[in-house]
């Protein structure tokens, strides 16, 4: 396993361990983590952006990913 793909693998479990679902799509270098509705205790948007921004913040930390948010609730981390 490379670099890289290292990056990706941690960057998904800290994703899971913030609470979101995690789809980990390694053939094409990417995962998408998703927080479901009615799954967060606070105010839902909320919470979801919380979450977001977390991600956010740790994807920065790897020179190797990118982060792109569609809306509050999914996010996309990709290799490049």
């Amino acid at each position: 396993m490379n670099e890289k793909q290292n990056q990706l693998e941690t960057m998904a479990a800290i994703c899971r361990g913030l609470g979101a679902d995690v789809e980990y799509r390694p053939e094409y270098g990417h995962f998408t983590a998703m927080i479901w509705e009615g799954q967060t205790s606070l105010r839902e948007e909320e919470q979801a952006l919380y979450i977001q921004k977390q991600i956010q913040q740790e994807t920065a930390q790897y020179p190797n990913l990118v982060c792109y948010c569609f809306d509050p609730f999914s996010t996309l981390v990709y290799m490049v």
